[in-house]
Formats: structure tokens, sequence, C-alpha cells
């Protein structure tokens, strides 16, 4: 009735306006608008408008997996920004290190040495060495603890290699330099590499190639360095492996933990606005070489089957410091694909990121995950 007052009142013709009656001309279209404005629909036609106006309260659930567990592997660590050297009552890791020497003879030198540059973000333990020949070559993007190459294993766990060491020495400072003999040069260009084994405690990282400051041979003759190129760096370790029913996070050695949630148990429904997703959880027990470290979340994009399962990309990085106990990763965007499509809910690999950077380890408190989910239902019909 009033819509059609309008259209009666706008459908008056215009009377010849004197000059200087612009205002007139203009009034009636504005009293058009602001009829339409009072008497016009305002309530909330999606999700969208939540945070201007309506009763969209949201709503609030507490999930905990249906199923969760550690998977565990000894991974190649030769795409690391890193060599990382050191042992104690857990871990082991050891260098491996091929250079390509030149073919030709090399006379009349005056120096003869090993140097690697130390990454200062590690802490600064001082350790001692020891360097020994590989009796049997390795790939660097292949070579575990316990394999040479994807297809071959080591004679023994931790490499082949010759018993009596060329060298002993310490760490220190920002460098490790060795100095090696015209002899020694010879037995380490005929060698299929070489092997830095820690002798006491306590661990140092250096710049592998990847890293920048790649590990080099010096051969200075009248106080002329010509650098020897590095052909193949890595550094291969062993660590624990976790009791089936313990809950771990690491790197290094890789500890992924496989989260699964059941949404279905509290009606969540397609169609459902998640404003927040926040997976939480405790850790009590942490080994690791630095003071913060970085949790990653993947999500899982066929059934699980193994530490390789493919993923995703990361839904979320966060930084934490080592002496946190509470951790929270955002997986809103998990959760709402979920809910969207519920056949794609093959769970969660939450890591260490990344992987290989560094020696760290983190056991979390059985059944301390939560999921707080945060959600509002769809709008109801308007009339």
């Amino acid at each position: 009735m009033i819509v059609s007052r309008i259209l009666k009142f706008v459908s008056i013709p215009r009377p010849k306006l004197p000059v200087g009656g612009f205002f007139r001309a203009h009034l009636r279209p504005f009293l058009l608008l602001l009829f339409l404005f009072v008497f016009c629909n305002k309530l909330p036609i999606g999700e969208d408008e939540i945070s201007i106006r309506g009763d969209f309260d949201a709503q609030f659930i507490e999930l905990t997996p249906s199923f969760k567990f550690t998977e565990s592997k000894n991974i190649p660590l030769g795409a690391s920004v890193n060599l990382i050297i050191g042992k104690n009552s857990e871990y082991e890791s050891r260098i491996l290190l091929q250079f390509d020497f030149p073919d030709t003879s090399i006379q009349g030198l005056d120096e003869i040495k090993l140097i690697l540059w130390r990454n200062l973000r590690f802490s600064e333990d001082t350790i001692t060495f020891s360097i020994h020949l590989l009796t049997t070559p390795f790939n660097e993007t292949e070579a575990t603890w316990h394999l040479k190459t994807i297809s071959e294993t080591w004679s023994t766990d931790g490499g082949d290699f010759e018993e009596d060491s060329l060298r002993f020495g310490e760490v220190r400072g920002d460098s490790l330099v060795v100095l090696f003999n015209y002899i020694e040069l010879e037995q380490i260009r005929s060698a299929p590499g070489l092997i830095i084994i820690p002798e006491d405690t306590g661990f140092v990282g250096f710049y592998s190639r990847e890293g920048g400051a790649a590990p080099q041979f010096q051969l200075v003759k009248n106080n002329v360095a010509t650098s020897v190129p590095i052909e193949a760096d890595c550094h291969i370790l062993t660590g624990p492996e976790p009791f089936y029913i313990e809950t771990w996070i690491g790197s290094g050695m890789g500890y992924r933990n496989f989260v699964q949630f059941d949404f279905t148990v509290d009606s969540l429904l397609p169609g459902e606005k998640i404003v927040f997703a926040d997976l939480s959880f405790k850790a009590f027990k942490h080994f690791s070489m630095r003071d913060s470290f970085d949790i990653g979340i993947k999500e899982l994009i066929e059934h699980f089957d193994d530490y390789d399962t493919p993923t995703g990309p990361a839904l979320s990085v966060e930084s934490h410091s080592v002496h946190d106990t509470l951790f929270s990763l955002d997986i809103v965007e998990h959760v709402q694909r979920i809910i969207d499509v519920p056949d794609s809910n093959f769970g969660l690999f939450i890591y260490v990121s990344p992987e290989n950077y560094d020696i760290s380890s983190f056991q979390i408190v059985d059944d301390s995950y939560i999921l707080r989910i945060g959600y509002i239902p769809p709008p109801e019909e308007r009339w």
C-alpha cells in the first residue's frame, strides 16, 4: 500500500518551476529514497553481515582427536642449510664431505687446510672431533645413518670409514680450520670422502653449501689461496624412537604427529561459517639446539599411509620459545573445508618446521590436544 502511494506520488506531472526552484525540483526524488530506506528490509542477507546487525550469536564447541599417533623417519639431511656434529645420550650426528680435487699433481704448497664456517644461531658448545677417510661413496640427498644411497646400506650404521683417524681437533670460535700435510692430502684425494665424528658431548652447527658458506679445502701457495669446491656434503643422524603411545614432534630425526578430528559428532553442517578454530596442546619435555623454533601444520590430501603421505601446503606456521609449554595453531581453513567437503577429512600432520634444519624434539602431553571452534549457523530465510 505504501509503495503504491509512493508510485502515485512520483507520477504527478512536474509543474514548471520558476528560476531558483532547484531545491523543489529535487525534493520528490529525495522523499522517494527516504521512504525506501525507512520501509526496506534491513535484516542480514548473509554471513558477511553478521558483524553489523541481526541476532547471529556465535556457537562454540570443543573437540578432542578421534585419532592421534607419532610417525617417525630417519630422513636424509643433504638439503639442509646446516651441517651438524655432536652427540648426547640420545642423539649422534656426523658430517660427510666430498671434494672435487683437480687431477693434476700439486707441488710447492705452503698450507693445506679444511675450513668449515660455524652457524652462530646455535648454542656455542665446544666439542672435540676426529676426521676419518670414508671407504665407500655416498649420495648426499639419500644418505642417512643407515643408508649410503636410497638402495644401499652402510656396512656399519653411521658410515663406512677407516678406523685410524687423520686428525683430532676441537671446535672453537666461529670456524673450524684443520691443517693437513702432503701425504694426508694424497690420501684424501684418493678416498671417496671424509667423515667428521664427535668425540664428546655437545652440538655444533656449520653452514653447508646450501647455507651459502660451503665447506672448502684451501691450497695455499706464495700467500695465494686456491679453493677446492665441495662436491657433496650432508650430516647423518641417529636418535630416539618414540614409544608407540607417545606423541612427539621434531626435526633432524623426523617426528610428525598425525591428528584427525570427527566433526560429525557435534553436527557441524555444510553452510555453517567457521569463525575460528584454535588447536592447542602442551609439551612437557624437549631437546633443541636453539632458543626458538617453528611449529607447522599440514593437511593430508589422501588417506594416511606413512610419514611420506602427501600433504597440501602449510596451513599455519607459528614461532615459539623452547621454554613454552602451551602451543596453539590456527586451523580455521582446514575445519571450514572439512565442513563444506566432509569426504576430504584425511587428517593433519603437526611437525617442526623446517624438519631438516637442526636437531630438536618435543614430547606432547598425552590427551592435551583441544580444538576450540567458533561457528555461526546459516542465516534464517527472509520473508
